[in-house]
C-alpha cells in the first residue's frame, strides 16, 4: 500500500462511500513506491463525470472524461535563478471506459502500469512492482512503435533514470538506441521540458552518460554541436561525473551542460526554444564565465556588475562557481572576487546610476544639454567614473565629467580607462 496525500485519500474515500471503484495509477504510483512525494496524481473510477463534478464542485472539467482538482499554491523560489514553483497536489479524475486493466495498457513502462486501490490488492499485469524493486525499466509492449509515434517519450524514460536511479533493460536500451534519430523529429518544447527535468534530477550524471551513450544528444543540441572534439568529450565526461555535486537549479545546470559544447556553444543553446531571460543568460554565459574571472579589482568588478545588472551577475557568478566545483577551475580567482565584492558591499561603494549624487534633471539644470534623452545618456556614462574613484561621486565632479563627455567622443569612449602618469 502506497502513502497518499490527505487530499487524494479524501477523494478516494468519497467516491468509495458513494459506491464507486477508484484507483490511482501511473507515475504517481511509481514515484510513491520509490519514496518520492509526487505532485500529479491520476485517479481512475467508474463514476460518471457529471457525478464527480457534483461531488467536487470545485473541480474543472477537462474534456468529457476528466475532472481536475487543483490543490496547489505558488511558492517563490529561494534561489534567484530558480523558478517560482507550485507546492501541493493536482488530481485528475478520469472516468474509465472499460476495466482498469484496459486503462493500464496506455502506459509504456511496466513500472507505471500499476493501479492501487484503497482496499484491494494492486493491479499489476506487467510485473511493475517487481521491476521497481530491481530499479529496472522495461516496456509494456512495442516501445519502438511508441517512440516513433511520440519521440519525446524516449526522454521520459531517461527522466526516470535521472529522478530515481533506474536502469534500462537490455531490450529497452537497444530499442532507444535504434530509434535515437527519431528524437530530432520530436516537439522541441517537449524536449526542453524533459531535458530540464533530466538535468535537475538527483542522478543527473547517470542520465547524462546515458544520453551520450544512446546517441540522443543530436536531438537535444543539434547535429553540429553533438559532434564533440576530444576536449569537449572529456569535459562532458567530467560534467557527468560531478554534476550531482552542484545545486539543483535547472538554468545553472543547463549552463554547465552547454559549456561542454564549446565549439558550437551558441548552436547548442539555440536548438531548443528558450525564451526571455533564460535564452539571454544562456547565450551570454560562455563569454561571461571567462570575463568574470578577470574582474580582479574593485573598479573592474563594479563596472562588470553595472553592465550586467545584479540578476545576470549573480547567474554568471554562481555558474562560474559551479564550473569551479565540477572542473576544479579558477578557485583562487573566485575567492579573490568574493573578497572584493564583500568589501564593495560593506563600504557601500557606488555601482549603479541610482547610486550617483546627481540625476538627469541635474544635468539639464546645469545647462549641459536641453535634451532629456541626452541627459539620461550622459548620466549612464558616469558610473564608470566613480568606479575608478568613489570620491568622484559628488555633484560638482560628476557634472564636470558629464560636460566633458558631452563635448568629447574620445573621453566618452575611454571613460573607464585609468591612464598612467
Amino acid at each position: 500500500m502506497i502513502k497518499r496525500p490527505k487530499e487524494i485519500n479524501k477523494i478516494m474515500t468519497k467516491l468509495g462511500n458513494e459506491g464507486y471503484e477508484v484507483y490511482c495509477a501511473g507515475q504517481c504510483v511509481t514515484a510513491s513506491y520509490v519514496g518520492d512525494d509526487p505532485q500529479d496524481w491520476d485517479l481512475y473510477t467508474d463514476c460518471p463525470q457529471e457525478k464527480i463534478l457534483e461531488f467536487f464542485p470545485e473541480g474543472e472539467a477537462l474534456g468529457k472524461r476528466t475532472t481536475r482538482l487543483d490543490y496547489t499554491v505558488e511558492v517563490k523560489a529561494q534561489d534567484i535563478h530558480d523558478v517560482d514553483h507550485l507546492e501541493g497536489i493536482v488530481a485528475d479524475i478520469v472516468t474509465l471506459k472499460g476495466s482498469i486493466e484496459d486503462q493500464l495498457k496506455i502506459y509504456d513502462l511496466t513500472v507505471e502500469a500499476i493501479a492501487e486501490h484503497p482496499q484491494k490488492s494492486p493491479v499489476d499485469p506487467y510485473g511493475g512492482r517487481e521491476d521497481i524493486k530491481k530499479k529496472l525499466l522495461k516496456a509494456t509492449g512495442d516501445a519502438g512503435k511508441a517512440f516513433q509515434k511520440n519521440p519525446e517519450k524516449i526522454l521520459k524514460v531517461i527522466r526516470y533514470v535521472s529522478l530515481y536511479d533506474f536502469d534500462l533493460s537490455k531490450e529497452l536500451s537497444q530499442t532507444i538506441s535504434e530509434n535515437a534519430g527519431m528524437l530530432k523529429k520530436a516537439d522541441k518544447e517537449e524536449v526542453l521540458y524533459e531535458m530540464l527535468n533530466i538535468i535537475n534530477g538527483k542522478y543527473a550524471g547517470k542520465a547524462l552518460k546515458m544520453l551520450a551513450g544512446l546517441n540522443l544528444l543530436p536531438g537535444i543540441v543539434g547535429e553540429k554541436a553533438a559532434v564533440m572534439n576530444r576536449r569537449e568529450a572529456e569535459d562532458y565526461k567530467t560534467l557527468a561525473k560531478n554534476i550531482d555535486q552542484v545545486k539543483q537549479v535547472p538554468l545553472r545546470r543547463m549552463g554547465l551542460f552547454y559549456l561542454c559544447f564549446d565549439k558550437h556553444y551558441e548552436d547548442a543553446v539555440e536548438y531548443l526554444p528558450y525564451e526571455g531571460l533564460d535564452r539571454e543568460y544562456l547565450l551570454d554565459a560562455k563569454k561571461l564565465v571567462v570575463k568574470i574571472c578577470f574582474q580582479n579589482t574593485d573598479a573592474t568588478l563594479k563596472s562588470f556588475i553595472y553592465k550586467l545588472g545584479w540578476d545576470k551577475y549573480h547567474y554568471i557568478d554562481r555558474l562560474s562557481k559551479a564550473q569551479m566545483k565540477v572542473f576544479d577551475l579558477y578557485k583562487m580567482k573566485t575567492e579573490g572576487r568574493d573578497h572584493i565584492l564583500r568589501e564593495i558591499l560593506q563600504t557601500k561603494q557606488p555601482i549603479f546610476v541610482e547610486d550617483l549624487k546627481i540625476d538627469a534633471e541635474d544635468i539639464l539644470e546645469a545647462g549641459i544639454t536641453d535634451s532629456p534623452e541626452r541627459a539620461e545618456f550622459l548620466l549612464s556614462l558616469l558610473p564608470d567614473v566613480v568606479h575608478q574613484n568613489q570620491k568622484y561621486n559628488d555633484r560638482k565632479t560628476l557634472l564636470k565629467y558629464a560636460k566633458r563627455f558631452d563635448k568629447s567622443r574620445f573621453r566618452r569612449t575611454f571613460r573607464d580607462v585609468k591612464w598612467l602618469r
